[in-house]
């Protein structure tokens, strides 16, 4: 469901707004800090616009940025991982409970289920790929045993993630995506085609990370 988007982003009193300010004018949508837009998307654009260069994915939008801002990706402090080879992982606070949760993409032997008995995609060594989610301890919170894309690189943002897509038989990312924490599991944003470079940044000045794509 998407979220209406903050009172404090739908106020502009004239074209040079506060930090986080939106003024619409020429048929978009821009996000302002002072005199400066920041990010942009076009006014009639529905839920599955996606920008053709960097990208920051807002209210659970993407939005054109009009500069690169500086990001960081968390790392994580993995405890032992039983349930694969680890690909990627980063933490976060998910659930904005003030502990981090640890998001964890990784490999293993393909093998069905009883309640999906469908097979999985695989590579060279018939591995299937996954996400997760374990809590700092490496107790497991969520496991999904399908996912869109091989995911090569994860950045925690807070309750959203960003994540890089590659094949399965190459690193190389192959498309970039956002994705919410709903409490079990996620809830995943349009992919961005192509390659791209994943990170967090505060690009709307309201004092939490939000996903950046960088290409």
């Amino acid at each position: 469901m998407i979220r209406a988007l903050p009172l404090a982003l739908l106020l502009a009193a004239c074209s040079l707004g506060p930090p986080g300010a939106v003024v619409r004018d020429h048929g978009f949508l821009e996000l302002r800090d002072g005199a400066t837009v920041v990010a942009r998307r076009p006014r009639a654009a529905g839920v599955s616009w996606t920008p053709s260069g960097s990208a920051v994915y807002l209210d659970d939008l993407w939005w054109a940025l009009d500069r690169d801002p500086i990001i960081t990706t968390p790392t994580a402090d993995l405890p032992p991982f039983p349930y694969g080879r680890v690909i990627a992982a980063s933490a976060g606070d998910l659930d904005e409970d003030g502990t981090l949760e640890i998001v964890v993409s990784y490999r293993h032997p393909a093998r069905t289920v009883p309640w999906d008995p469908r097979p999985l995609p695989v590579d060279s060594r018939g591995a299937s790929a996954h996400l997760g989610v374990v809590e700092a301890d490496g107790t497991p919170v969520w496991l999904a045993r399908r996912i869109p894309h091989p995911i090569g690189a994860i950045a925690a943002c807070g309750e959203h993630v960003a994540l890089a897509y590659t094949g399965y038989e190459t690193d190389a990312v192959v498309a970039t995506t956002a994705a919410t924490w709903h409490g079990f599991g996620f809830t995943v944003a349009p992919e961005l085609a192509g390659d791209g470079q994943i990170g967090c940044a505060d690009v709307d000045a309201d004092g939490t990370l939000d996903p950046v794509v960088r290409r």
